[in-house]
């Protein structure tokens, strides 16, 4: 989880978590999180939905104030997890104050998931974007990273998710605007990412989420001299917490790691499973993510497609 202070990986993070079994019923699979991961992330989704009408950003859920591993099984209905999945979320003041660190989080993931400020990045023609997304600083960590890349993971999945966009994406061409936006404004990153020789080896999505779901965004107020404080709005006082699109970044997540788990099998486990038919449910359920993924109206596989499909 990659993103400055107050973008909002926390609250992206419990909507995730909100979604995993509704992704996963008809996979034929399940994601056990660990008890501390479901006490902590139930706790900030109770937050979540006690959202009041009218509220800023800097007053939605507590972030994470440490490093924190949110940890889960990941395997088929009825057995043993066969992989573990660790989602790590820290403190976005860590990227300024302890960067060595985020470092080594980025190069030990095999994928990152960068929460970016929606609000931030097209309100006010973008005058908030350097100081709340911090970009520069984002392509700066993933130009360390890439030079370590063949010694850690060798191939990575970066899922570009603009957060607290609702107010962009309700129709289509607002949300091809958005993505439009997001293309030019981190074109730096993009282009790093695009260089020939990671070709091949780094895969690229935008998945716009709202984060939400029933809330638009209404203002900006300074706080204090360059302190910005964006205010959202209930589309009405009865309004559930409804987020959309959140399965997406799971989609896209899942598929990328069960295949890479299968690709990475070793000799023996991969003749052995074929033999028994034992991979066949990881497969299926990576070709039903692919074709039920959304890939447009804002949606993009900017790069590493082949990365992202399972074809035998």
């Amino acid at each position: 989880m990659l993103g400055a202070r107050g973008v909002g990986k926390t609250t992206l993070l419990a909507s995730v978590y909100n979604e995993f079994d509704s992704t996963v019923k008809d996979l034929g699979l399940t994601l056990c999180p660990s008890s501390d991961t479901s006490a902590i992330l139930q706790q900030r989704l109770a937050e979540l939905k006690r959202q009041t009408e009218v509220f800023s950003a800097t007053g939605g859920i507590d972030g994470t104030n440490s490093p924190k591993d949110f940890e889960f099984g990941l395997g088929l209905v009825g057995k043993d997890a066969e992989l573990k999945l660790v989602f790590k979320d820290f403190p976005g003041g860590f990227i300024k104050d302890h960067p060595e660190q985020v470092k080594s989080f980025i190069d030990q993931a095999d994928v990152v998931l960068l929460a970016i400020d929606t609000p931030a990045m097209m309100e006010a023609k973008g005058a908030w974007h350097e100081k709340i997304n911090s970009p520069q600083m984002i392509a700066d960590l993933f130009k360390h990273v890439l030079r370590n890349l063949e010694k850690t993971t060798k191939t990575k999945l970066v899922i570009m998710a603009p957060v607290k966009c609702e107010s962009y994406v309700q129709r289509d061409v607002d949300a091809n605007k958005l993505l439009l936006t997001l293309k030019e404004n981190y074109l730096p990153l993009l282009n790093l990412l695009n260089a020939d020789e990671f070709l091949g080896k780094i895969s690229v999505v935008v998945t716009p989420v709202q984060t939400l779901g029933s809330v638009r965004f209404t203002r900006i107020e300074e706080s204090g001299p360059g302190e910005p404080r964006f205010f959202f709005r209930k589309i009405s006082p009865q309004a559930l917490y409804q987020p959309r699109d959140v399965d997406e970044i799971l989609k896209y997540a899942l598929t990328f790691i069960i295949k890479k788990y299968l690709d990475d099998m070793g000799f023996f486990k991969r003749i052995f499973n074929q033999m028994f038919n034992l991979s066949k449910p990881f497969e299926n359920a990576v070709n039903k993510m692919v074709r039920n993924r959304k890939e447009s109206n804002g949606f993009e596989i900017l790069q590493g497609k082949d990365l992202l499909n399972f074809d035998k």
